[in-house]
């Protein structure tokens, strides 16, 4: 049957928690999960329940198994206004702060209402926005010397603090009023609100400072928003000093949330919202359709628990183990984590923040840390826009301490697995990762595979991948980030990645693979010993052809359109004349892609590689050292020796690497070989 046709519109809008998908395919006790947020159960205080349970019923009798009012028990408001310093009539019991989150939204937004968030945002607050149609816009997080808003790239916000339009220009200084309204099918949509949680955010963990917090009321004041403000977290400060709440600052336009969960016990389901009695009436009678009232007994439970002082003795305990917690995973991933990979130091609350190299992608990643025994939520699932894919949340206060190192070390032997490595062939440096079974969409893209190419500084990015028909497929990507035809040097070098990953070739060292102009062979002459992580690679290269003379005693071989000089000494070479000049002469235009110059010495030839377009020498890449080889043999260069097999070998120093080409003299097989080697 076909349940499609009865749902609502909101439907499509609702979206799944990753964490809950998390709970509902593993025993959270059975791995090491740094994943929800749940506080310890260590916390809970269980004797205290007791007792007072019992007291409850003594004291209260049945009226704590009746329906109670809708905004709450009068007595528990009245225990969270002396606590809090809030009048009574500013107080409202939810059925926990996710309550608080759903009634706010429903009594403000409509479909194609702006949000305005600092990312990451809070998963529950997006689930919530969303299944109200609702859209959620980033604001920058930084704070300017006057007090606007500022992103990287500029203002978001003008100097009079109004909002930019979407088409990206700042509205004039001294427009009056909100930002225009934005156009929907339906309705004219407007700005509605600004969401933040500004002690300990979930997910990054970070406070907000009393001038960021006074920056965002400004924004919220000028822009005509009203602030959620999220603080389920504030009571777990375990360092610095406490920052006023938004609430305290701008109670006119604010609802602020709370939460017993974290101080009491989540299994209550209790919070509660501070707010002008005009939003709160509203909100009383939304939550009449929802749950008619609170739980009655959880209620009185709780004030009795902060009425009787057990609230903050409680509270004293679980500080202390949770500041324990977090210096000891702190510790962790200093001690284990790769280099790359940098995290937030929060003052308080329950989570911090990881992020990782760009190349890294936690989505990809999560399935293979999950089999392996360690969750953890990947960031970009806070973001509106799904982006920053390298981020993740750790949680502290779930897992014990005694099982926290065990997981952080598998968590780190996951994320060196995802870091991509550089190797060296012939000197050439490439980026090398490991494809197979992952989504690398996001480092396939243009601007991460020249982030990659400039951060490493190398010719290029490689990436190994599965293959249907041979061992593993090659995929090559130029700096610039268009693809490139394989160089020799990047053959050999995935080759050995390839092995260093434990890559069986079908046939005993020999792979067969696919890369970007064909299908290639390479043979494995010798495994690293004794941890030196060198490979010695025989590559048999493609494309290559005849030697024939051009202008000015050049060679062009017209297979791997690489330019060839031989002159006394490549160390003589006068780079600004005679390497930049032939290179740029029109009459070898489009055919050649660079030139090497070549000279002979006891020890084999040497070479010096200088690429069109760059004013300096660079590195010389295996098509280039077998151009010059086939060249050499073409002019009867420094003859060479003749091998038992008919092969006609030549040794050739290029940069620090020395490399051996060999072919048959109809250039029919032509082979490459040389080290490899892993230097990150």
């Amino acid at each position: 049957m076909d349940y499609s046709k009865f749902f609502s519109t909101d439907v499509p809008s609702f979206l799944r928690s990753p964490v809950r998908e998390i709970f509902k395919k593993v025993d959270l006790n059975a791995i090491y999960s740094f994943a929800g947020g749940y506080p310890n159960a260590a916390t809970f205080p269980l004797e205290d329940i007791k007792r007072l349970s019992t007291e409850v019923i003594e004291k209260y009798g049945a009226n704590a198994f009746q329906y109670g009012a809708t905004q709450g028990l009068t007595l528990l408001r009245e225990t969270l206004s002396k606590r809090y310093g809030v009048p009574v009539e500013n107080i409202q019991i939810t059925t926990s702060s996710q309550q608080g989150i759903d009634v706010c939204s429903r009594i403000l937004l409509d479909p194609g209402d702006v949000v305005f968030a600092q990312a990451p945002v809070y998963l529950g607050a997006l689930q919530s926005f969303r299944a109200y149609r609702a859209v959620v816009k980033e604001i920058p997080e930084q704070v300017g010397d006057d007090g606007c808003l500022v992103g990287d790239d500029g203002c978001l916000v003008g100097d009079d603090g109004c909002l930019v339009g979407d088409d990206g220009v700042i509205a004039d200084k001294g427009t009056a009023g909100p930002t225009p309204v934005i156009a929907d099918s339906v309705r004219q949509s407007r700005p509605k609100a600004l969401y933040v949680i500004p002690d300990f955010n979930n997910p990054s963990g970070k406070t907000k400072t009393l001038e960021e917090r006074q920056a965002l009321v400004d924004f919220a004041r000028r822009n005509d928003l009203i602030i959620i403000e999220d603080s389920p977290y504030k009571e777990l400060r375990y360092e610095g000093e406490d920052v006023p709440s938004i609430y305290s600052l701008a109670p006119e336009r604010t609802l602020h949330l709370g939460s017993f969960s974290k101080i009491f016990a989540p299994g209550f389901r209790l919070g509660w919202i501070f707010g002008p009695t005009e939003l709160l009436e509203q909100i009383y009678v939304c939550k009449q359709a929802l749950d008619l009232c609170p739980p009655i007994f959880d209620q009185y439970l709780a004030a009795e628990f902060m009425g009787s002082g057990a609230l903050d003795a409680n509270l004293a305990k679980s500080k202390e183990l949770y500041r324990s917690k977090r210096d000891y995973l702190l510790e962790l991933l200093q001690k284990y984590m790769p280099e790359g990979v940098s995290w937030t130091h929060p003052e308080g609350g329950l989570f911090l923040w990881l992020t990782l190299p760009e190349e890294v992608d936690t989505v990809a990643m999560y399935d293979s840390a999950l089999k392996a025994g360690v969750a953890y939520v990947a960031g970009s699932f806070f973001y509106p826009d799904g982006s920053h894919r390298n981020t993740m949340r750790l949680n502290f206060s779930f897992l014990d301490t005694d099982r926290m190192e065990a997981g952080i070390k598998i968590l780190a032997e996951q994320v060196r697995k995802n870091l991509v490595q550089r190797w060296s062939g012939a000197g050439n440096l490439f980026v090398v990762a490991d494809g197979r079974g992952k989504d690398l969409s996001a480092l396939r893209s243009e601007p991460t595979i020249q982030n990659i190419c400039a951060k490493y500084g190398t010719d290029g990015l490689m990436i190994l991948d599965d293959s249907a028909e041979h061992d593993f497929k090659m995929e090559f990507y130029n700096p610039d980030g268009s693809g490139g035809m394989m160089c020799g040097n990047g053959g050999r070098c995935i080759a050995a990645f390839a092995d260093s990953l434990g890559v069986k070739p079908a046939h005993e060292g020999h792979y067969c693979f696919d890369a970007p102009d064909g299908l290639h062979s390479a043979d494995l002459l010798q495994t690293p010993k004794n941890g030196d992580g060198k490979w010695v690679i025989r590559l048999k290269m493609r494309d290559v052809s005849e030697v024939k003379p051009v202008l000015d005693g050049y060679f062009l071989n017209t297979g791997t359109r690489h330019f060839v000089k031989f002159v006394p000494d490549v160390d003589d070479v006068d780079v600004e004349n005679d390497g930049k000049g032939i290179r740029w002469m029109s009459e070898f235009a489009p055919e050649g892609t660079n030139v090497n110059f070549v000279s002979a010495h006891e020890d084999g030839l040497h070479v010096r590689t200088f690429e069109k377009g760059v004013e300096r020498e660079t590195l010389a890449c295996g098509t280039g050292i077998t151009a010059s080889a086939i060249a050499a043999f073409a002019v009867k260069f420094t003859p060479p020796a003749k091998n038992d097999d008919g092969r006609i070998s030549y040794s050739l120093k290029a940069r620090q690497d020395w490399l051996k080409v060999d072919f048959l003299p109809d250039l029919t097989d032509v082979y490459l070989t040389g080290p490899a080697e892993i230097l990150v």
